[in-house]
Parts: structure tokens; C-alpha cells; sequence
């Protein structure tokens, strides 16, 4: 997919998921998708299919928190992947920086995701596993798609 098809992805994917708007949220998403959010709410755990998002969006939508994200910076990579990096808000209260590393589909539907409760120099740091691409990028391959 194109960077800039890419970026639509991620900024409808965030409008989605700060408007609590499940339907548009599941319709970014491959059928089989795998989705690995961070703990904020739900369980953890990984969350598979439309329906097992759809269980993921329900806790969301019964949370309290009130939270949503900001788009700091995306990473376009090579083969389908990107890491988007955002940042938590809670009111207009910068709580946490966070990053979704993804691969998409043949259909540029989201296929898998990882959601992490961390910048992108932590996880490189901690050893999480990101794909060969994805690391370079998180070390400064290239500047952020905006």
C-alpha cells in the first residue's frame, strides 16, 4: 500500500477509536485479524476476528478512562508493515506515549497488531520483537510520514 493509504488508514483508524465508533473501528480490519492492544482496558491478550474486536471495543466503550490518542509520527515500512506512534491523552493530559506496530492485508486491512504502552526507543531497548524493518525505523531509518 501507498504511504499515503497507509495514513488514511491510521488517521481513520484513530478518529475511530477516539469517537468510540465501533462499526468504522471493525471496518479497518481484516476478518482474521489478531489484535493486541495494551492493558488500559479489556484483557490481555490477544483478540481475534471482527467479533473478538468488537468484544475488545465493548470494554473500551464501558471504561471510564475516557482516553483517547494523537498521532505523533508514522512509520511507513516495507511488506505491508507500519509503526504508528501516538500518545495517550486523558483530557487534554499527555499520560503516556504508545506505539502500534501492524501488518496489513492484501486488501490493506489490518491483519495483525501489537499496541504498546511505550515509546518507540523503549521497545527497542526491552528486546520486543518488531519485525527487521520496523527496528530500523525505530532507530532512525527514516523520518516519520506525515
Amino acid at each position: 500500500m501507498h504511504p499515503d493509504g497507509v495514513r488514511l488508514l491510521v488517521d481513520r483508524f484513530v478518529d475511530a477509536f477516539n469517537r468510540r465508533d465501533a462499526d468504522a473501528f471493525v471496518a479497518l480490519m481484516d476478518p482474521e485479524v489478531a489484535f493486541h492492544p495494551t492493558v488500559l482496558v479489556g484483557d490481555r491478550g490477544v483478540y481475534r476476528g471482527h467479533d473478538g474486536v468488537r468484544r475488545w471495543f465493548a470494554s473500551l466503550g464501558a471504561s471510564t478512562l475516557g482516553h483517547r490518542a494523537r498521532i505523533r509520527g508514522l512509520h511507513v515500512l516495507d511488506d505491508g508493515r507500519f509503526l504508528l506512534l501516538t500518545e495517550v491523552l486523558v483530557g487534554d493530559e499527555v499520560v503516556a506515549p504508545s506505539a502500534m506496530a501492524a501488518r496489513l492485508s492484501a486488501a490493506g486491512l489490518i491483519a495483525e497488531a501489537h499496541a504498546y504502552l511505550s515509546d518507540e526507543q523503549m521497545l527497542e531497548q526491552v528486546g520486543v520483537t518488531l519485525p527487521p524493518a520496523t527496528r530500523a525505523a525505530i532507530r532512525g531509518a527514516g523520518p516519520a510520514a506525515s
